[in-house]
């Protein structure tokens, strides 16, 4: 963290919204990436950010000085990020449920899939498919450049899991760029 940042959070833990805006301006970007890999969507993304920055600056006082704001930024935002997931998850077994009762007739293998209708996939709906934690890592790893250890840090996972976790990936990308149905 360079000695800007560590000014500007300070200034911001002290209650300066204008450092705090700094943050959030620098930080944004980031985010968004993190949000939008686990989300999936735009408008999602965007709200998962500004729950995130809510939360920072609510409990900003509450980082301790050691820690990476950055590390810090990124489980809070993959957090609410997992949360929106379950909550959508929760809706969407509800809507089913609901669909489930009034075509009791239609057969489930009738309904046409991506699969079924010959979609091809490119890296990016490849990268979608991968479970949400290994999409992640794969982001964190390439699309934010982070290191193994910072990963780690980020996730609270040890470094040898996201190195597996990351191997695993590599496999399921694979799988599924090659055109087979993977997990």
């Amino acid at each position: 963290m360079s000695q800007e940042e560590a000014n500007l959070i300070q200034r911001a833990r002290s209650g300066d919204r204008e450092a705090f805006d700094q943050l959030m301006e620098a930080y944004a970007p980031r985010a968004y990436r993190i949000a939008f890999a686990i989300v999936g969507n735009e408008s999602d993304a965007e709200d998962v950010v500004q729950e995130a920055f809510v939360t920072i600056y609510r409990k900003l006082r509450n980082l301790r000085e050691e820690s990476s704001f950055n590390s810090w930024l990124s489980r809070i935002v993959a957090t609410r990020a997992h949360d929106l997931l379950r909550q959508r998850r929760r809706e969407k077994k509800s809507f089913e449920s609901q669909v489930t009762q009034t075509r009791l007739g239609q057969s489930p293998s009738s309904i046409p899939t991506p699969e079924s209708e010959g979609t091809s996939l490119d890296l990016r709906q490849a990268i979608d498919r991968l479970p949400e934690l290994h999409r992640l890592v794969i982001l964190l790893r390439y699309g934010e450049e982070a290191s193994i250890e910072e990963i780690a840090q980020t996730l609270k996972r040890p470094a040898g899991t996201i190195r597996r976790m990351l191997s695993e990936a590599y496999r399921m990308l694979r799988l599924y760029l090659e055109g087979d149905e993977g997990p």
